[in-house]
């Protein structure tokens, strides 16, 4: 069944109105017509049977059921993500988002190319939280992963603060003594695990050493050196099995 995202301003009892976008895909492309059963998430883990009742240059449906089998993870998993070039920082948003990420970070450290003003706010965002909704309908996901403005990497420190329960990894390809078998994550005593990655070029060694002075911990992710968006995707799918996610 077609799935849809809504605001939930938008929605008046068991009547919701959606976007212009969303409405001129179901008109345009999809060609439905009232009558048709669709399925609408709220982007906070809310999924809902509705029927359309109007088709025009804004759609309204009306909701029939609220579905179970929404939600999110028990453990949160977030990544900070160091900027990468062109369609590879699409790539790792895209699967972030089926991999269930709760929230994407993006910062820009010191070797990275370009400039920090280019990627904040704009149409590159925008095109961004795009990706995020068309993987979330792909892969059958009732919440967004929440994507963050970007930040100045020693702003990113200053955001995630150390407190019970949260587990900061850093993975650093320089890393020789530990890797994620020597950290614990049995017990349950891991309810939110925050996973910082650095940008093609790396993370310097004094970018590391602030880090680990903010809380992080450096981690391998093995012998390999791996390209950078694979070595992102690879850490959230380790992570959300060793949580209990998948």
């Amino acid at each position: 069944m077609r799935r849809f995202f809504f605001d939930k301003a938008a929605r008046e009892g068991d009547s919701v109105t959606l976007d212009e976008g969303e409405s001129r895909h179901i008109t345009r492309v999809l060609r439905l017509e009232p009558g048709c059963d669709i399925e609408l998430l709220d982007g906070e883990g809310g999924l809902f049977r509705a029927q359309l009742s109007e088709v025009g240059k804004r759609v309204r449906a009306n909701i029939v059921e609220e579905v179970e089998g929404g939600g999110r993870d028990r453990v949160a998993v977030s990544v900070a993500q160091g900027h990468l070039k062109g369609k590879k920082l699409e790539l790792v948003i895209q699967k972030c988002t089926e991999l269930g990420v709760a929230s994407m970070a993006m910062f820009w450290s010191s070797r990275c190319q370009g400039k920090l003003k280019d990627l904040q706010g704009g149409k590159k965002l925008e095109r961004y939280q795009r990706i995020v909704e068309s993987a979330c309908k792909q892969c059958f996901r009732a919440d967004l992963m929440d994507l963050q403005e970007p930040v100045d990497f020693y702003r990113l420190l200053e955001l995630y603060e150390d407190k019970p329960g949260r587990l900061k990894l850093l993975f650093w390809e320089e890393e020789h003594t530990t890797s994620l078998h020597d950290i614990s994550f049995a017990g349950g005593e891991v309810d939110d695990l925050i996973l910082l990655l650095g940008p093609e070029g790396g993370l310097t060694e004094q970018e590391v050493q602030a880090a680990v002075e903010a809380g992080w911990r450096s981690v391998s992710l093995g012998k390999r050196i791996l390209r950078a968006e694979t070595a992102t995707i690879t850490a959230v799918s380790i992570g959300q099995y060793l949580v209990g996610n998948i």
